[in-house]
């Protein structure tokens, strides 16, 4: 039985990805793998999809975990298999053959992401707890006592705690899938069902794909899940999946996952059988699902649980008796409580159990009360069972391992000799398929709202609702209340109220109000029903029109589209309407565009119109026949600026003093570009000190104010420019002489005189800026530091025009002041000046002493003077000495 043996990599491989398959030959001798899909076939069984002829070679001993009794291989890959996108989702065996003639099986399933109508789960965990592999009787390790050799586990007898996934099975290779799943697949294909494949494994990695499917079926010897697989069935069935458990002892014994040695999830389970062995306590302690401390008893999901067995073989199974024969499981077959169909219970066997708590339900029965005599010589009884969810989903347990022999006469060598198919259990299997599709006959499975397919807004419909079963018969019994809900929630839509219906009919009126397809519904939370009908509304007649611009903000000057909408009562778009639109504005400036007298089309135009005058306007759609009239408030901008204005606080400012200015810039239509934001620079022909213009500057909303100030009187312009956008103004001003306050005399003098000869002065009267003061009338009085006999200065006197002209004489030679002054106005002003001597007009002798010392020398001054006593420099005579002393000594 060692010849030739091989695993998978994976106990499913979804399509167009890789598997890879491990065999060992002993000895190594060349060897093929043939794949198979099973199914029906035609009933061949299978259909081969690849065979591969290889070299084989002995792979190593597969290590022992003397610790948990783990058996794991370490196998070299023998063959790796993409698995093409065409090959349909199925249980694949591969039949591998050595060159002796021997044979065995690896089992995988191909996955596809398929939302069939059933999902199909292939048990693989139970297999492996009972596979002990190598079955030497000496090494192999299963999760059981009997068939476990070697040394003693961490369970105090020599079963293992884990197996891997990663080694052959003991036997065929095939588990315990052509036993009692072949059946059932044959028949599911036969009979044309829509149904993909997977794995228990992928039901605990990937429990959330059971919702994509109608109902979902754990098949087979289904002992062994995780807490993910309960939570993954609980979770579908609560969320309207059907359930359906073609076998007997399902969800027995909870496990848990672990990786593989090379990391690979879900490669090792683990069962520690007493809760008190496993070192994790809670939830998903591995122990009976009925027992603490998980206390999660299997009937509340499956409706039924594991009671006792019969000795396996064919011989020992029991009748299948029924009961309920009422139940639409059993519709159309004409059987009555207490028949009999011969062989289909066994070898293990479920009852419902009154001391463990019932599944949650709407309905519950029991469809077979089978008596048998298990494997101690105690009497028990099988139960199969169908129970409703409170999602309506139906949940089905046949109570027995052997319920597909009755669907198909597939027999593998020999475990079901003498047990037939039975048309009986055929047609129950297919009623309950049909009720997972469909809904059950006579069984409240849904609400059939028929409505029209048209209606007219604001226009009352009728509508009918019925509470049909799954074959779509009323259901008279109904007692449910229906509330009505559309998609159309706009005002006006009239709903019938919550409602009951006579007989499992009702009739109703609505009223829908919004145009276009719509979805009316019909449901009843408490029972979870909902079913709707499609509408198309069509609008009423026009009542009125509605203007809608592309803009609410328009550019002056700048086109812009809006559309005209002729609309019923509930904001439709009447599609027929013919009326004639005439279009106005509140801006009536030039240049403004209108649309002509215009029709729609299918109640619906879209035109351009251009305004001119910024601020607040209105656009104006009417119809005087129908007597609609639209309007569309707009605030309408400038267009950018095209010009500045320059604009000063006076035309006439006075020189010296700061006037305002304002610059405004318009765009191309006149109005105040609000938007512009560009530098304007300030410039005048008045480049006097002292003028004062404002820097460059920006504009606050197209406008600003400035201070400016200009220095000489006349004409003179002042300008504002932005050369960036090649914008200026300019304007023209007079500047006035400022009023003439008195600030100061200033007196004009030559800077020499000469002494004795008078020369001209002048006064004049000036304010601050140096300008002449015509008004002043104050008198004016003359003085000066030379105070010499013969000065002359001119009289106290009065100014013409602010001016005067006078004559002055000074003596004395040297530097002098001239001093003009107004007391009564406290003004004064002095101008310096040098006197010269005039021409020397006599000489003056002064001797050192009056009383020389005859015979001793003694000094003599001789000085050139003019007429007036100053000393002339220039005197350039010769001067002669003579005394009256003639001695000749002298």
């Amino acid at each position: 039985m060692q010849q030739i043996k091989g695993y998978a990599s994976a106990t499913s491989v979804l399509q167009g990805n890789p598997l890879d398959l491990y065999v060992t030959t002993n000895p190594a001798q060349n060897y093929t793998m043939d794949f198979y899909r099973i199914g029906w076939y035609g009933g061949l069984g299978g259909r081969l999809r690849l065979h591969v002829a290889l070299s084989g070679v002995t792979q190593p001993t597969c290590p022992i975990d003397t610790t948990t009794g783990l058996i794991a291989c370490n196998w070299t890959s023998s063959y790796s298999l993409t698995v093409p996108s065409d090959w349909t989702s199925g249980v694949y065996m591969v039949v591998l053959t050595n060159a002796g003639g021997y044979q065995n099986y690896i089992v995988f399933v191909v996955r596809d992401s398929r939302p069939a109508a059933f999902l199909f789960q292939h048990g693989v965990n139970t297999d492996q707890a009972y596979n002990n592999y190598p079955n030497d009787g000496l090494t192999g390790k299963s999760l059981y006592d009997y068939n476990s050799f070697g040394a003693t586990t961490v369970a105090g007898t020599t079963r293992a705690v884990k197996v891997s996934f990663d080694r052959p099975f003991a036997t065929s290779g095939g588990g315990q899938f052509l036993n009692w799943e072949v059946q059932l697949v044959r028949w599911l294909e036969m009979s044309g069902y829509d149904v993909t494949y997977s794995t228990d494994v992928d039901t605990h990695a990937s429990g959330g794909s059971l919702l994509n499917h109608k109902a979902y079926f754990s098949t087979g010897h289904d002992e062994y899940w995780s807490n993910e697989m309960f939570n993954a069935a609980q979770n579908a069935r609560d969320a309207g999946v059907n359930l359906a458990f073609f076998g007997a002892d399902p969800v027995y014994r909870q496990v848990r996952f672990e990786s593989s040695a090379a990391g690979v999830p879900n490669r090792v389970m683990v069962h520690y059988r007493l809760a008190r062995l496993d070192p994790v306590q809670g939830p998903t302690t591995t122990t009976q699902f009925r027992d603490g401390p998980v206390n999660r008893p299997e009937q509340t999901l499956v409706g039924v649980q594991f009671t006792s067995s019969v000795n396996s073989g064919p011989s020992n199974n029991v009748p299948y008796v029924i009961t309920n024969s009422g139940s639409w499981a059993y519709a159309g077959i004409g059987v009555k409580d207490g028949d009999a169909v011969p062989g289909i219970v066994g070898y293990e066997m479920d009852k419902f159990m009154p001391g463990y708590p019932a599944p949650a339900a709407i309905s519950r029965t029991l469809l077979s009360q089978s008596p048998f005599t298990d494997a101690g010589g105690n009497p028990d009884v099988s139960n199969s069972s169908l129970y409703q969810a409170p999602s309506g989903a139906w949940v089905f347990a046949t109570g027995t391992m052997a319920w597909s022999w009755g669907l198909d006469s597939f027999n593998n060598a020999g475990t079901r000799t003498n047990i037939p198919t039975d048309a009986r259990i055929q047609q129950t299997t297919t009623n309950l398929l049909n009720g997972f599709l469909f809904g059950a006959p006579g069984v409240l499975h849904d609400l059939k709202l028929t409505a029209p397919a048209s209606a007219t807004a604001g226009q009352a419909f009728t509508v009918t609702v019925t509470a049909e079963d799954g074959p779509g018969n009323p259901v008279s019994s109904y007692n449910g209340t229906v509330h009505f809900s559309s998609t159309d929630t706009t005002a006006g839509v009239v709903l019938p109220p919550d409602s009951t219906l006579t007989n499992g009919q009702g009739t109703f009126s609505v009223t829908l109000a919004r145009a276009g397809p719509e979805t009316l519904t019909a449901s009843d939370a408490a029972n979870r029903l909902s079913a709707s009908a499609n509408q198309t509304v069509s609008a009423a007649p026009a009542g009125k029109l509605t203007l809608s611009a592309a803009t609410a903000t328009p550019t002056a000057g700048s086109g812009f589209s809006f559309t005209v909408t002729a609309q019923d009562a509930f904001g439709n778009t009447d599609a027929g309407y013919a009326g004639t639109v005439h279009f106005s504005s509140s801006d009536t400036s030039a240049g403004v565009t209108l649309p002509p007298d215009s029709t729609l089309t299918s109640g619906q135009g879209t035109f351009s119109a251009t305004l001119i005058k910024a601020g607040a306007q209105t656009l104006t759609a009417s119809d005087a026949a129908s007597n609609f009239t639209a309007a569309a408030n707009l605030t309408v901008n400038p267009a950018s600026a095209a010009s500045l204005v320059l604009t000063p606080s006076t035309a006439t400012p006075t020189a010296g003093n700061g006037f305002a200015v304002t610059v405004v810039a318009h765009d191309g239509f006149g109005n105040l570009a609000t938007n512009y934001g560009g530098t304007v620079h300030f410039s005048s022909s008045d480049t006097a000190a002292g003028v004062a213009l404002p820097p460059d500057s920006t504009l606050t909303s197209g406008q600003g104010t400035f201070s400016a100030k200009l220095m000489t009187a006349g004409s003179q312009t002042l300008t504002a420019a932005d050369a960036a956008n090649s914008l200026s103004a300019t304007v023209n001003l007079t500047v006035n002489t400022p009023p003439q306050i008195l600030n100061d005399l200033k007196l004009t003098v030559p800077t020499s005189a000469t002494a004795g000869q008078s020369f001209g002065v002048s006064v004049t009267a000036e304010d601050d800026q140096g300008n002449v003061v015509t008004s002043y009338s104050g008198t004016v009085h003359f003085s000066s530091s030379d105070t010499a006999m013969g000065v002359v200065l001119p009289p106290d006197s009065t100014l013409i025009n602010g001016q005067g002209s006078f004559s002055a004489t000074l003596i004395r030679a040297g530097g002098q002041t001239l001093t003009a002054s107004d007391a009564a106005n406290n003004l004064s002003t002095t101008a310096p000046l040098t006197v010269d001597a005039a021409p020397a007009s006599r000489l003056i002798l002064a001797a050192a002493t009056a009383t020389p010392t005859a015979g001793s020398a003694f000094g003599l001054t001789v000085t050139a003077q003019d007429s007036f006593g100053n000393t002339d420099p220039s005197y350039a005579g010769t001067v002669h000495f003579s005394s009256t002393d003639t001695s000749p000594a002298v």
